[in-house]
């Protein structure tokens, strides 16, 4: 999909349900406590719900965050180690896959980076090829 200024908002969905539930979930405890309506175990399934949500969509935008700093780490790294305009194939290999070439260690780096985007490899395939990995003692 091709971005512009008419579609580049951002909509979490899941985070716009987390706040419908945890607003039925709190209007529902404040009016078991406050007026003794029966709801407190609605608001309590509510709220649970609300926090499994939020849980889910954290974790989910963590590890993307996560890949974009790998993304930018791999084009500073490529750019210092390979030869003059070698950095450029990362634009041919998918976030997974740049991902996975991460572990490489720099002397293995500029051969396989070539590998991947020759051969297309998948993530996995690029995990196997390495022989000395490179360890994210970081990674959430």
């Amino acid at each position: 999909m091709t971005q512009t200024y008419a579609t580049h908002g951002h909509h979490p969905v899941v985070t716009y349900v987390a706040t419908v539930f945890t607003l039925v979930g709190m209007i529902a405890l404040v009016g078991s406590w406050l007026f003794d309506w029966p709801t407190l175990h609605l608001g309590a399934v509510s709220l649970s719900v609300a926090v499994a949500a939020l849980v889910a969509i954290s974790r989910t935008y963590i590890t993307k965050l996560q890949d974009r700093i790998i993304m930018l780490e791999m084009k500073v790294r490529c750019t210092e180690l390979l030869p003059a305009g070698k950095a450029t194939l990362l634009s041919h290999l998918s976030p997974k896959q740049i991902v996975a070439l991460r572990f490489a260690s720099d002397d293995e780096l500029e051969a396989l980076l070539e590998r991947s985007v020759a051969e297309r490899l998948a993530p996995d395939v690029i995990k196997r090829s390495i022989k000395n990995w490179r360890p994210d003692l970081h990674r959430t």
